[in-house]
């Protein structure tokens, strides 16, 4: 085969395997194990918390239900604090509100 021979199909997958299995053994590391990439760093700690935006001053502008002069309401932070300024303004009971 070397001396300019023609090579059978036989020989050829043979010496196909051969040189197959002779690219496969250099990937390999002498242990047997495959080589691994580095472990990744720490990940980094998420910062603190949402940014502080600051709380829009809410006005509301509110009037009672026969017509009377429009109250403009503010500085309330929840709904329970809405209806007592509303009480307040109209000099009115918070549960006359609430209803």
């Amino acid at each position: 085969m070397q001396n300019g021979e023609d090579m059978s199909p036989q020989d050829s997958k043979a010496a196909g395997a051969g040189a197959m299995e002779e690219q496969k053994a250099p990937n390999q590391s002498q242990s047997g194990v495959e080589p691994t990439a580095p472990p990744l760093p720490p990940p980094s700690p998420p910062p603190p918390g949402p940014p502080e935006y600051p709380r829009p001053r809410l006005i509301f502008h509110t009037q009672l239900a026969h017509g009377s002069p429009t109250g403009r309401i503010h500085g309330f932070t929840n709904v329970k604090e809405l209806y007592a300024k509303i009480a307040e303004v109209f000099s009115i009971s918070p549960s006359e509100v609430q209803n």
